[in-house]
């Protein structure tokens, strides 16, 4: 009787794909998207990989480094979201409202990535080139010349009207008859003219 041969922990058994980094990536992106944060589990990962949960660390250092990539991947997508919008947008409160719309698409269609999207990346020298990236978007689409105190308040009060109107309408905050969106379009209207109402 011929001896079985035992497959070390991250290598294939024969005829199996060979597992890699960005294939680890991609099938945790796909896990959490469809069951959320709070249902992943490495060892789900593992197993939807046909590999075991020691074998995964031969690809990825821990749960915080998906985390990391999967912020790193967000951000990436989002700003290429908006960078394409800009792109093919026409002039003025169209623009905005465009601009807008995209990311507020984004996270109403991401809803498990966008919270990565707004943290701060200011003290991470590897992501900062991304939240630089919305920042020179914001800079665009607004026309501000520079990114000066100005500009930054004017950014965050953006992001924190932006923000609340995502949360509120993801929480169903929204209940009377008349129109969100003509509300939302409302709220790009008033950035563009500088006056709230």
């Amino acid at each position: 009787m011929a001896k079985k041969v035992k497959h070390k922990a991250g290598r294939p058994k024969k005829g199996q794909t060979q597992i890699t980094r960005d294939m680890v990536l991609d099938r945790a992106w796909d896990l959490i998207a469809e069951e959320g944060w709070n249902e992943f589990r490495l060892s789900k990962l593992a197993e939807s990989l046909g590999i075991r949960t020691p074998s995964l660390y031969n690809h990825i250092q821990d749960m915080e480094e998906i985390r990391r990539e999967m912020k790193r991947r967000s951000m990436q997508m989002l700003g290429d979201r908006l960078s394409l919008k800009l792109k093919t947008s026409a002039t003025g409160s169209e623009r905005i409202f465009e601009f807008l719309n995209a990311y507020r698409s984004f996270a109403k269609s991401h809803p498990q990535f966008y919270p990565l999207t707004i943290e701060s990346t200011e003290l991470d020298p590897e992501l900062k080139p991304l939240g630089d990236r919305f920042l020179d978007l914001c800079l665009e689409v607004f026309r501000f010349p520079v990114l000066d105190e100005s500009a930054v308040h004017k950014i965050r009060i953006l992001r924190s009207l932006l923000h609340g109107f995502i949360v509120l309408e993801e929480a169903g905050g929204f209940g009377r008859k008349e129109s969100i969106e003509e509300s939302f379009k409302k709220i790009t209207e008033s950035l563009e003219s500088g006056r709230l109402w």
